[in-house]
């Protein structure tokens, strides 16, 4: 009975993804494919650099160039795929970073890093709030928790086999990964410009005229107090992100110094965590759509800073012990399943909300402005890591972020609040007038 009831939810939830549109399902699979490429390639990127520069801050230091350089491309991303199309911007920020990958191959030294690194979170930037804006022109607001939860599980479904790769072929060369990586970027920058129709909703008479003067995203997060504290409240999750994904092998590499390097316990932890997205991504947002985003950010956000404490922690106690690697490895999956289940919850339905309070004719500079919280948290996550991971204070670090989050969800509960008691207003005047 319990099975059949579960199957039969499983089953409505694919029959209405089969009615989302082409772009949605053209980017998911772009999406899987590219997420093989960085996935290789991301869990080893900081011990790839550990071992080319003087400190664990200078890699923070490097890491934190690219979303300082991001700030750049989310002023004028947004700003363009509302100007000029999603898919123009989309196309050339890849090949842009499809470049940018190809010349780490060439290049090493710290000067070198730095500028690649600048230029491919220009790129990203440039990228996503197109990509995001796209997503939400042809997606219906009722399904478009389920849309981002589906690009999720696309990038998921590279991200389960992409470190398990990575670790197989970085012992040969490391220089393989960087092109693999670059040639699925162009590759899918051909196919988004082969395949992928423009959704830049047709502008009526009077949004024509006012073309010229769209706002800034720095403009928009002025005027809309909504967007600002959503920002402002994202960046302890953005920072969360860009440790948990980019400096955490530095810290198990740090504190399991019983272990021998190649059994970090990282990539492992990044195949599972890709599976799970795999597995449960589209049930998870489909019980997520259901529900008040204001809900749903409380639960993924206590999952996911409850876990970055036990992952602070924990390792000082397997060294303590001396525990063995295998029985690490069980614990952290542990912790990992409840870690994953947070970021199911919060990453689509934090699109949702973007795309649910901007207004049709700015959604990309909406996405764009959003991103902010991703470029202040990941440029201030890897320096402040690196600065602490030096001096081993990896545990303070997690726990820190870890209450943040926690946090966190009861700020989103009470913006979501604010937004629902706006529209009912909106509403009544509406009714009234």
């Amino acid at each position: 009975m319990n099975l059949e009831k579960k199957g039969g939810v499983k089953m409505n939830s694919f029959r209405q993804l089969k009615d989302l549109d082409r772009n949605v399902w053209i980017r998911f699979f772009g999406e899987a494919i590219n997420g093989i490429a960085f996935m290789m390639l991301m869990p080893f990127f900081a011990l790839y650099l550990k071992d080319r520069v003087d400190s664990l801050f200078l890699v923070g230091l490097v890491i934190a160039v690219a979303p300082i350089a991001s700030v750049v491309g989310t002023m004028v991303g947004g700003r363009l795929a509302d100007q000029y199309g999603r898919k123009p911007v989309m196309v050339w920020s890849m090949i842009g970073n499809a470049i940018v990958m190809s010349l780490f191959i060439v290049i090493d030294s710290l000067i070198g890093y730095i500028i690649l690194s600048a230029f491919m979170g220009f790129f990203n930037s440039l990228f996503h709030p197109a990509a995001s804006a796209m997503v939400a022109d042809v997606t219906a607001p009722e399904k478009r928790t389920e849309a981002f939860g589906l690009l999720r599980l696309g990038h998921n479904i590279g991200a389960t086999i992409g470190p398990l790769i990575g670790a197989a072929i970085i012992v040969v060369s490391k220089s393989v990964i960087f092109f693999i990586a670059a040639t699925t970027v162009f590759i899918y920058a051909i196919v988004v410009a082969i395949f992928i129709y423009e959704s830049l909703p047709s502008k009526k008479e009077g949004e024509k005229e006012k073309e010229e003067e769209l706002p800034s995203p720095l403009k928009v997060l002025v005027q809309d107090k909504i967007l600002l504290i959503f920002i402002v409240t994202g960046i302890v999750i953005s920072m969360s992100f860009s440790q948990m994904e980019g400096m955490l092998p530095l810290h198990f590499d740090k504190e399991l110094k019983h272990l021998a390097p190649e059994q970090n316990p990282f990539p492992y932890l990044m195949a599972f965590n890709g599976l799970l997205v795999v597995l449960f991504q589209l049930a998870v947002s489909s019980w997520a759509a259901k529900r008040t985003v204001g809900f749903v950010m409380i639960i993924g956000a206590a999952l996911f800073g409850l876990s970055q404490i036990a992952v602070g922690w924990l390792p000082l106690v397997f060294f303590a012990g001396k525990t063995e690697f295998w029985t690490i490895i069980a614990i952290m999956l542990v912790i990992y399943t409840f870690y994953t289940l947070g970021e199911m919850l919060i990453t689509p339905v934090q699109m949702t909300f973007i795309s649910n309070i901007a207004p049709e004719h700015l959604r990309g500079t909406y996405m764009g402005a959003s991103g902010l919280q991703w470029i202040v948290g990941g440029a201030i996550g890897p320096l402040l890591s690196g600065y602490l991971l030096d001096r081993s204070l990896g545990n303070i670090m997690f726990t820190g972020l870890g209450i943040g989050c926690v946090i966190a969800g009861f700020v989103y509960v009470t913006i979501d609040k604010m937004v629902s008691t706006a529209r009912v207003e909106e509403e009544i005047v509406s009714v009234e007038s």
